[in-house]
């Protein structure tokens, strides 16, 4: 007690001090909550800029395998009703020969004029589906059928 008689300024800054955190308190509670939901969009904004590169690398990896596939050669399908048409790949739907009417056998590889490729698998389906934007290679495998015309059908 004493010392506060002889040091009012010390009691008064003493005081003041108590009735700034007193009075902050709130503000404290409130700037942890907004440190806690930065801290939660910035995992956030982290996560899907992994999910985006893990996506993307998936895409550069399926497109090495599509082009492979067109330069290899793959069987270019048609509509099975219009044979003068392309049409797509469905996976888990047959390829069909267009002579003998079957479905094409397993591990055949098929392509279409549209960026996709696969193999059919167990159960003679399309299945394996790996897709290339790369049209340069697309086109040569879609002007080297025309010559032929004997693609398989949908």
């Amino acid at each position: 007690m004493k010392y506060l008689q002889r040091n009012p300024m010390a009691s008064v800054f003493f005081f003041g001090l108590c009735v700034c955190l007193a009075l902050s308190s709130g503000n404290l509670k409130n700037q942890w909550g907004a440190i806690a939901s930065l801290q939660q969009k910035s995992q956030e904004n982290t996560s899907k800029e992994w999910n985006l590169t893990l996506s993307q690398q998936q895409i550069e990896t399926n497109a090495k395998i599509a082009e492979a596939r067109y330069n290899k050669g793959c069987r270019l399908v048609v509509a099975k009703k219009s044979p003068g048409q392309f049409t797509t790949l469905t996976e888990g739907r047959p390829v069909f020969d267009r002579v003998r009417n079957a479905p094409l056998p397993v591990g055949t590889v098929v392509c279409d004029a549209y960026g996709n490729t696969a193999r059919i698998i167990n159960g003679e389906v399309v299945g394996e589906i790996a897709f290339t934007g790369n049209q340069a290679v697309i086109d040569k495998v879609v002007k080297r059928s025309k010559a032929k015309y004997s693609s398989p059908n949908l």
